[in-house]
């Protein structure tokens, strides 16, 4: 396989070649071909693990800020709400239409909404990020 005009390698690549005698390894003479991979893997091992452990703590940062600001919306029945929907099949292309009104709370956050257009679906479950109190 071929990926940017070059051959990718590989461990068993490295093996072969270093057998064949195609290419040598840049080691000194005290380090084998096992060795190599070995203390290879060791790294990757490593970097592994300090890149899962910055994840995670980046993914804390990102909870911490977000919730700065962020409220749960307590939406109830009978209530008027402006709702964002696709106006066609570009998904891009969105707009905030019409009132509608809550007709029932299927779960904490989602919601079956009744929409005051007359070309409007008969109602509609949406998500609660999507809507705004009127």
């Amino acid at each position: 396989m071929v990926m940017m005009e070059r051959n990718p390698i590989n461990p068993l690549k490295i093996i072969r070649d270093s057998w064949t005698g195609e290419n040598n390894l840049p080691v000194g003479p005290e380090k084998s071909v096992s060795n190599f991979l070995t203390e290879l893997q060791e790294n990757t091992k490593s970097i592994h693990d300090y890149a899962d452990a910055h994840a995670s703590r980046e993914q804390q940062r990102y909870v911490a800020q977000y919730n700065k600001r962020a409220c749960d919306k307590n939406l109830q029945v009978g209530q008027q709400v402006i709702v964002l929907l696709p106006d066609s099949t570009d998904k891009l292309m969105s707009k905030w239409q019409g009132f509608g009104t809550i007709v029932d709370m299927k779960t904490p956050h989602s919601y079956l909404i009744e929409l005051d257009r007359v070309n409007a679906y008969g109602c509609m479950q949406t998500n609660l990020g999507h809507i705004i109190l009127v």
